[in-house]
């Protein structure tokens, strides 16, 4: 790159991939395919995400001995692959303890680490369990006469952390690596504590994330960079993987460092690594990804109650998380189809929808499977859905069976199967078929259970929470119709989903005349108390606010949320869309007698 004598400028390689967990030399190569990438753009650093030789999260991985030796080696051959630019990469580090670690490149050698500090262990995040925090002096790095501190994710959420010590040493520049996962919200969360740091420290912010679907957790990206004052100077796409470069002006940063008008900053560097030279490129013309449209709409903090604020964009974020969650799910486990049984009803419908999107129509099977409780309409709203999709499509009826395996109970309870019991055989022959169909064919079982339904037991089990994948499981019901409406106008431009499913009372279609409404209470009524309990740890009380029937339909949810932990623990893994989802977020005991006042 061209530089004047008198003028300072760093052009930064965010390199925003999507790696697979234990894939290590997959993931080398995804690596070094965006390092090379950017260093064709011009960057002189790249900037890779949290352990993202590793994948995010690798678990117990971490445990086997041999699987950090292969990252040990792994990450010597990033350095020998990429000799002519500087690059920070995340990686797991086995020395005296295991460390969250960021290997410092350059000349073709791994020349510095830096070792996360701050370990989270709450929510989905379990590294103390697995990580030693790093410790002693925080060190800064000066790559020719650039300066620059390192840190991991949790590192820069704290505002006396190792940032603002790096800061106040004389680093010129904070590159921060991420494994941050989507929820409703977040991005707004990281935008503000991003702007406050910058501000606070004076100090220009590279933070890369990941993306991509791991389990029940999808990182959607949104890789972004600060000035000194705050300011946001880029922000890349959310759920793609990205290569981009942006380039600082460190003329003005380091002058509002050096003139910090809290009086917080050193201008003398201390605990300084010299990582080598600087490379110099000919910087290549290109438009840098530049997305900014989340600050265009109403803020969503994950510690609100989000349900009623959220809006188009908001949707499409939601859609494009549950779309790479099934999409990298599937592709990452092996599979290439999946099955999906069709009742006519809106959460199948919507699942069906997703899947085509993520994998191809014809990657996707409905399974309509009638009973004697199941009207003509809905039959023929399955059917239409899948011709409007263009998914493959089967009607298996289960009436005969049903009779048959009533007759063959009778003997054994005295009389035919009666009421929730002669409900759930249904549920269950269902499950029976979709799962025999999918070790016939190999395709993935979508599970199509709501979060309304998961959290109240809504359900049977091994009937229709059978699957390998609950893709909508984290979605309330009044969510899954917005998102169906939005589909539908937005994504389509099409009643692709019939209007008949979206108009018509839910129902199981168990019994006769069976509507939701007979076993819980409405659904705009259930989804808020649902948010407040489980997302929010508030009580019946104070969501009643001295409501004496809402209180009582508070405290008889809350009891049914604690008495089918043991349906949830056995349910399969689903994208994490809110604050708080059933499974790692939530660790509730089934054997639990404590109830809130």
């Amino acid at each position: 790159m061209k530089t004047s004598s008198n003028s300072k400028s760093l052009s930064v390689g965010i390199c925003q991939i999507n790696p697979t967990v234990g894939d290590i030399y997959g993931n080398v190569e995804k690596i070094v395919e965006a390092i090379l990438e950017v260093q064709r753009g011009g960057a002189q650093v790249a900037i890779l995400p949290e352990l993202a030789l590793s994948g995010y999260p690798p678990e117990d991985l971490l445990l086997k001995p041999n699987f950090i030796r292969e990252c040990a080696v792994a990450i010597d051959e990033i350095a020998r692959r990429t000799p002519d630019i500087c690059s920070i990469v995340g990686y797991p580090e086995g020395d005296l303890g295991l460390f969250n670690s960021a290997a410092i490149i350059n000349g073709g050698k791994v020349v510095a680490k830096y070792r996360k500090r701050l370990l989270p262990n709450y929510g989905v995040f379990d590294e103390l369990r697995y990580f030693t925090p790093g410790d002693g002096d925080v060190e800064i790095f000066q790559l020719g006469d650039i300066r620059f501190g390192v840190s991991i994710c949790e590192d820069i959420w704290s505002p006396s952390g190792p940032c603002a010590i790096a800061s106040a040493q004389g680093a010129e520049v904070i590159f921060n690596l991420n494994a941050s996962p989507y929820s409703v919200g977040r991005k707004w969360d990281r935008y503000l504590m991003l702007s406050t740091r910058s501000s606070d420290f004076s100090i220009p912010i590279v933070y890369t994330n990941l993306v991509g679907g791991q389990d029940e957790l999808v990182f959607d990206g949104g890789s972004m960079v600060f000035g000194s004052d705050g300011g946001l100077l880029s922000s890349l796409e959310t759920f793609k993987t990205k290569n981009a470069v942006v380039t600082l002006d460190l003329d003005r940063q380091i002058r509002d460092h050096q003139l910090d008008p809290r009086g917080t900053k050193k201008t003398t560097p201390q605990n300084v690594i010299d990582i080598g030279e600087l490379q110099k490129f000919e910087k290549v013309s290109r438009e840098i990804p530049f997305d900014v449209e989340f600050l265009h709409h109403p803020m969503i903090s994950s510690n609100q109650h989000w349900l009623e604020r959220v809006d188009s964009y908001h949707l499409s974020q939601i859609l494009n998380a549950l779309t790479i969650g099934i999409s990298d799910y599937v592709s990452k486990n092996g599979f290439e189809k999946v099955v999906i049984g069709l009742s006519g009803g809106i959460d199948s419908a919507l699942c069906a929808a997703i899947c085509s999107i993520a994998l191809g129509p014809q990657n996707v099977t409905g399974i309509a499977m009638p009973s004697i409780y199941n009207p003509e309409s809905s039959q023929s709203d399955a059917y239409e859905l899948a011709k409007n999709l263009g998914i493959n499509y089967h009607v298996l009826p289960i009436i005969d069976v049903h009779d048959s395996i009533r007759s063959a109970l009778t003997p054994v309870l005295g009389g035919p199967p009666q009421g929730l019991t002669d409900e759930n055989l249904q549920s269950r022959i269902r499950g029976l078929s979709l799962m025999a169909f999918s070790n016939a064919t190999g395709a993935l079982l979508v599970a199509t259970g709501n979060k309304s339904e998961v959290a109240t037991g809504y359900s049977t089990l091994y009937g229709d929470s059978a699957g390998g994948f609950a893709l909508i499981k984290d979605l309330p019901k009044l969510l899954v119709y917005k998102i169906s409406r939005y589909i539908n106008e937005v994504h389509f431009k099409s009643e692709v989903i019939p209007a008949s499913i979206i108009q018509k009372a839910p129902s199981a279609e168990l019994r006769l005349d069976q509507k939701d409404e007979d076993s819980l209470p409405p659904y705009e009524i259930l989804d808020p108390i649902v948010v407040g309990l489980i997302e929010m740890d508030l009580t019946p009380s104070d969501l009643a606010d001295e409501d004496e029937e809402l209180e009582e339909t508070a405290v008889r949810v809350a009891n049914l949320i604690d008495r089918n932990e043991y349906k949830r623990r056995q349910s399969a893994p689903g994208v994490r869309i809110t604050p708080r989802a059933f499974g790692k977020d939530r660790r509730m005991p089934i054997t639990n007698q404590y109830r809130p006042i």
